[in-house]
């Protein structure tokens, strides 16, 4: 029984000790770990992301003309200015509507309306935001033409 309560003893001080080692230990390392730490800022979140959620995002759309019964897809990429996007029409465009090939600009008027302009700036089509994810051809000489974003 004597033997019991002195490996009970020796066990019982052998992990103070250590328990006092360890903390004076950690305790002179912690303190210059928290030194290194750098303190958190606020704000660190971009104040522009508010300004962003009103834009776009970069899509893929199918350009349709219900007269001439064509499709083709256009691609509307990276952010230009706060109201422009870049725009990529490939060569089979062109069998859609004249000139459609050229665009380099999407444009998102304040009316709503949107612009498709080609690298000089000049109008190649003017749309109007129809159902959903869909535009449509505001221009009677552009003829039936809709845009469907892809998903």
């Amino acid at each position: 029984m004597k033997a019991h309560k002195v490996v009970l003893l020796a066990s019982v001080c052998s992990a103070s000790v250590t328990a006092l080692g360890l903390s004076l230990w950690h305790g002179t390392n912690g303190a210059a770990a928290v030194q290194g730490i750098d303190p958190i800022q606020s704000s660190s979140i971009p104040s522009n992301i508010i300004e962003r959620r009103n834009v776009s995002p970069p899509a893929v759309f199918s350009v349709s003309n219900f007269d001439r019964r064509t499709v083709c897809l256009v691609e509307r990429g990276a952010a230009l200015t706060s109201r422009s996007r870049d725009v990529h029409a490939p060569p089979d465009c062109e069998a859609v509507m004249a000139g459609l090939t050229g665009i380099r600009t999407w444009i998102d008027n304040e009316d709503g309306t949107v612009t498709l302009v080609d690298g000089q700036g000049a109008v190649v089509l003017s749309l109007t935001r129809g159902r959903s994810f869909t535009y449509e051809a505001v221009d009677a000489t552009a003829g039936d033409i809709a845009l469907l974003m892809v998903p």
